[in-house]
């Protein structure tokens, strides 16, 4: 009797030492974990963020369990798009979702990504990637980890064909409403330009306070719009450049397994990001179409100068605030002209 009372104790003791290991263990993993802060320069409800929260924070959570987790913050209403950067900069979050043409003042070199006719992958293998990085980590403090939503372009909207004069398309006397990415190509081709909050636009159609607007090629079905314009300028031009950025420091305090986990959902995200848009560009254009809104597709000599219009007055704009020496490498990285 007393020979089996020391056996299980023995036992007893054997299996507390193992709940505990165990438990120990659990605690030791869950410990390890690493919480990312996300913030995206967009509302949460907006396409573009949806497509970074699903696509990217949603399979890094998913991948990276017990390795690396993200927690969305949220958007503007936790600091002003424009500001976010800075913030980011500053740590105040660790990652950020936003366009580049918010911080286009700090870091001109992000408007080259608008301005590339180039997939990321190209860009990539081209160099141009490398170019920028060390840009973001001397004046950002952050690192890119994904290049997302690459695959939505943008349009020209108007409620009147625009003649072509000469093979190229003329819009003078259009007012057309404006925001930084179109500028360059409106004012090139003649039109005046109109600034407004994309709230007012479809009554400023409708009052003929604007002849038209610009818009990328997602989003358009949501805000009505397409009822309040008769054509559309084909073919599209630029491409949106999302960056998904995360501050240096943090990035160089991350375990290994961590970093891995971030950069290899980084690229699967920037190609699921590609096929999204162009998914929610075809429901855009059902919109298009069952609105009645005539599609002016140019072509021959009229189209090439037309693109070439949108991305060389980017550029120049762009060469404006970099030296012509980098302005040059940057496009020969990320630029291939229409012929």
């Amino acid at each position: 009797m007393s020979q089996n009372r020391s056996t299980l104790k023995r036992l007893a003791v054997a299996f507390a030492a193992t709940l505990m290991a165990a438990l120990a263990f659990g605690w030791s993993a869950q410990a390890s974990e690493v919480t990312l802060r996300a913030v995206t320069a967009l509302p949460r409800q907006h396409d573009l963020s949806q497509s970074f929260l699903s696509l990217y924070v949603a399979k890094v959570n998913e991948v990276g369990k017990g390795i690396v987790h993200i927690q969305y913050v949220g958007g503007p209403e936790v600091t002003p798009p424009k500001k976010a950067v800075l913030a980011l900069k500053r740590g105040v979050f660790d990652m950020l979702h936003s366009p580049t043409a918010y911080y286009g003042g700090i870091a001109p070199q992000g408007l080259t990504l608008i301005a590339s006719n180039k997939t990321p992958q190209e860009v990539r293998a081209d160099g141009g990637f490398d170019m920028i990085s060390k840009v973001w980590k001397e004046k950002l403090n952050a690192k890119i980890v994904a290049w997302g939503e690459w695959g939505a372009q943008f349009y020209l909207y108007t409620d009147r064909k625009p003649p072509v004069k000469d093979g190229h398309v003329d819009m003078s006397g259009f007012k057309m409403r404006s925001t930084g990415a179109y500028r360059p190509l409106l004012t090139a081709l003649g039109a005046n330009i109109v600034s407004m909050p994309v709230g007012d636009v479809y009554t400023a159609l409708q009052r003929g306070v604007v002849d038209g607007f610009g818009w990328p090629s997602v989003g358009l079905g949501s805000m009505g719009l397409a009822k309040a314009v008769k054509y559309r300028i084909d073919p599209p031009f630029y491409h949106l450049a999302n960056l998904v950025l995360i501050n240096y420091d943090k990035w160089n305090s991350l375990p290994q397994a961590a970093k891995d986990v971030l950069q290899k959902v980084g690229a699967q995200y920037e190609q699921a990001s590609i096929d999204r848009m162009h998914q929610d560009g075809k429901a855009d254009e059902a919109t298009v179409v069952k609105d009645g809104v005539q599609i002016y597709t140019l072509t021959g000599k009229a189209r090439t100068a037309y693109l070439n219009a949108a991305y060389d007055s980017m550029w120049a704009y762009i060469g404006k605030r970099l030296s012509k020496e980098e302005l040059e490498t940057l496009r020969s990285k990320m630029y291939k002209a229409e012929q």
